[in-house]
């Protein structure tokens, strides 16, 4: 069968893109004729976090082939690419070895960066063709432009009509809540979702809608929130109650930190900040004293599969949230 040249994966956060790529990187160097493949391949992608976690799943990966007693999870992607390469087991248990040894010898070669860096260095390397100084740096100051803008919407009060009455409600909702009055830093944190990927779909929806339009909206967000909020209680509910009839103890998981974080969705009192917590498996942190580790890892597929639809729900249900507060 003829390998396609172009792959396209489209596929939402969560979702186990890291997981796919990763496989897909590792098919490469195993299909090589050398074991430093991975030196003329180029991987690339958006944050620092995710070159950091491709990187270390690659070497983690290639360490758990190479070892006699592979961990149930390694030994689940072995098979798969044992199956999507025709390699034996024993052929990429040993390709393994081999590889991990150069990478370790040859780190600097291992290439996976993000776009920015990527581009970064290519223009660097055509710096005097581009007539730019070999030193110039590059600055990225989105906040201070979205400061501006947000300046140019407050100063237009009093001239436009519409715009001057929906931030005088504004304004009046921020002190009937017994907050702030000063509504510029809401105005700038709504801004943000501008030039945020994950929310373009839903910019565009609202291209087009006059003031008066967002009141009637306003109503069905708040639904829609509300609806939200009750899929994740569910999906929680659901979870915790896979651990327990499983006959896992809560007590295995450290501080029961992972049961505790469904048990905050339920309640819809989880932080922000702590809703990504979990990308992979590997992020639940389990007590090495715990009886039940197998257990947990038979059901860890459904466990990441529970964490991928709260984290899909929850990036609607913030943007929602946060377009409530204009």
């Amino acid at each position: 069968m003829k390998k396609a040249t172009f792959t396209l994966y489209d596929a939402s956060a969560g979702s186990g893109k890291t997981y796919t790529l990763t496989k897909e990187y590792l098919k490469i160097v195993f299909l090589a004729q050398t074991d430093d493949a991975y030196k003329r391949i180029l991987a690339i992608t958006f944050t620092n976090k995710a070159v950091e976690e491709m990187k270390s799943r690659i070497v983690e990966n290639l360490y758990e082939f190479s070892k006699q007693n592979t961990s149930n999870k390694a030994n689940d992607l072995l098979g798969d690419l044992s199956i999507e390469t025709g390699l034996s087991i024993a052929t990429l248990k040993d390709k393994s070895k081999a590889i991990i040894k150069s990478i370790i010898h040859n780190y600097a070669a291992f290439g996976i960066s993000t776009i920015d860096k990527f581009t970064h260095k290519v223009i660097r390397s055509f710096a005097q063709d581009l007539n730019l100084p070999p030193n110039f740096e590059v600055s990225l100051d989105t906040d201070s432009i979205l400061q501006e803008a947000v300046d140019v919407v407050i100063s237009k009060v009093g001239e436009d009509k519409a715009l001057t009455q929906l931030l005088i409600d504004f304004t009046k909702d921020k002190t009937d809540e017994d907050k702030n009055w000063d509504i510029s830093k809401e105005l700038l944190e709504v801004s943000k979702l501008l030039v945020n990927e994950n929310n373009v779909n839903e910019i565009n929806e609202f291209q087009e809608k006059s003031f008066e339009d967002f009141a009637t909206v306003k109503d069905v967000l708040k639904s829609k929130i509300h609806s939200y909020v009750e899929k994740n209680r569910k999906i929680a509910a659901k979870c915790l109650e896979l651990i327990t009839q499983t006959g896992i103890s809560l007590d295995s998981f450290s501080r029961k930190t992972f049961p505790n974080h469904f048990e905050k969705i339920a309640e819809n009192s989880l932080p922000i900040k702590d809703n990504y917590k979990y990308y992979s498996f590997d992020d639940i942190a389990i007590n090495k004293t715990a009886k039940d580790i197998n257990l947990i890892e038979n059901i860890s597929g459904e466990l990441m599969k529970y964490l991928e639809n709260v984290i899909i729900i929850f990036q609607k249900l913030l943007f929602m949230k946060l377009l409530c507060k204009i």
